[in-house]
């Protein structure tokens, strides 16, 4: 679970993968993107094809052609970056030449920290006009503050690709708030969500068609869990999919992809008044690329994705802002709740009258189960009731305080009595 929700939009970029489009027509299904030998970008024996990408360009030279490089990213860069030795024959392009020039595209974050910093990188075709980047702001605050907003456009306009950005719902069955900074929403599958967005980045798209994309999944690595709980249980899971879409842009018909992934996060509690269903959700950025229509290039795109790299010097960062936001909430909170700080057995005994008090309106039950069932993890408590106390996931150890309070962080150096002037002890994670 907390490798599930303290996943950013770093771990993998979702992707269009695929081959060139042939159908014109607007009424075709996925089969239409298969030129016979391989669907979407797999093999004939359904292996990904693998990175790496070379061919005229569509028009003058044919179809482009997908072909496999040798080595990994670091060889595929030299060789793109590689120089003819001959400088008479440097001095201009060759006359057969039927490949393709790419140079670095670098997604900038221009003011999340001290100066602009490169946060990731991806090979672009050469004169590609690139615009965006990271952007920061306090309507992002539920995806940590952040989030990508980049595109790459061929020199004529006619093609594209973009990074879309990133984003964070919850959603529930009796009434509870979402998350500060967060928003309440009822998509609740990867295509409900592309099918959302998809008109939001091109006016008017039509949804031509869907499919799941499980190789994102297995990209991301991380499987399903579900985890028992006192009350009900907890689930986490990952989901992957594309559409396809058609939409008029200056009198021409286009044709585009969208693709992204989706980790859920899924909590059920039964307090004697039926299932309490808690739904947070968390989208990767979304890959979206578009062309003519007849000239969406799909394994092309797809090739262009693999070169992603995040900078680690910015992941590094990125990293140590979360942190210090998840220390600045511990803070705030003790600060807010230390006048009002009872013993342990007054907490216990209101949380036991919260879960047993059905006569109580329908607002104050929402507010107290929705506090609770954001997401939590069992910890050994000798002194709660059952022996057990649940505390929110999202930090990575918890602490009970000689006054009866709980401390949650993510920092492994924290100390209760030189930080708080107060001490306790650490709780265990129930097995």
């Amino acid at each position: 679970m907390k490798r599930l929700l303290a996943a950013t939009a770093l771990a993998v970029l979702c992707v269009a993968c695929g081959r060139n489009e042939e159908a014109a027509g607007e009424d075709y299904d996925v089969a239409d993107y298969d030129d016979g030998d391989d669907e979407y970008g797999v093999d004939e024996d359904g292996a990904p094809l693998p990175p790496g990408f070379a061919g005229g360009q569509q028009g003058q030279g044919g179809q482009m052609q997908y072909q496999p490089q040798g080595g990994g990213p670091a060889q595929q860069q030299q060789n793109l970056q590689q120089r003819p030795q001959n400088n008479a024959r440097a001095s201009g392009p060759a006359k057969n030449f039927t490949g393709m020039r790419f140079e670095r595209g670098v997604i900038v974050d221009s003011s999340g920290f001290e100066q602009p910093t490169g946060a990731a990188t991806l090979f672009v075709p050469y004169g590609w006009k690139t615009q965006g980047g990271v952007v920061w702001g306090q309507q992002f605050m539920c995806t940590n503050g952040f989030v990508y907003n980049w595109s790459a456009t061929s020199p004529d306009g006619s093609q594209s690709l973009a990074l879309l950005p990133n984003a964070k719902w919850e959603s529930n069955n009796f009434g509870g708030q979402a998350s500060p900074g967060c928003g309440l929403s009822p998509i609740s599958s990867v295509r409900q969500y592309l099918e959302a967005i998809a008109p939001e980045w091109k006016p008017g798209a039509r949804i031509l068609d869907y499919r799941d994309r499980p190789d994102i999944v297995k990209e991301i690595g991380e499987t399903p869990t579900q985890q028992a709980t006192p009350v009900g249980d907890l689930s986490t899971w990952w989901e992957a999919g594309e559409v396809l879409i058609a939409y008029t842009e200056n009198g021409r018909e286009m044709r585009g992809s969208l693709s992204t992934a989706v980790g859920w996060a899924r909590s059920r509690s039964n307090y004697g008044m039926g299932d309490m269903i808690n739904l947070t959700a968390m989208s990767l950025p979304a890959y979206g690329v578009t062309a003519p229509n007849g000239q969406l290039n799909l394994g092309f795109f797809e090739a262009i994705r693999r070169t992603f790299t995040v900078n680690p010097v910015w992941q590094n960062r990125i990293a140590q802002h979360v942190q210090k936001m998840n220390k600045i909430a511990i803070d705030g909170a003790i600060q807010r709740n230390k006048i009002q700080r009872e013993t342990n057995e007054y907490i216990s005994n209101l949380r036991q009258e919260t879960w047993e008090a059905q006569q109580k309106s329908s607002d104050i039950r929402a507010r107290e189960f929705g506090e609770m069932l954001r997401g939590v993890e069992t910890y050994n408590d000798a002194d709660a009731p059952g022996g057990t106390v649940e505390l929110s996931h999202m930090y990575n150890d918890a602490w009970k305080l000689n006054d009866g309070s709980y401390v949650l962080s993510n920092d492994p150096n924290f100390d209760p009595w030189r930080d708080l002037n107060i001490d306790g002890q650490k709780l265990e994670v129930t097995q």
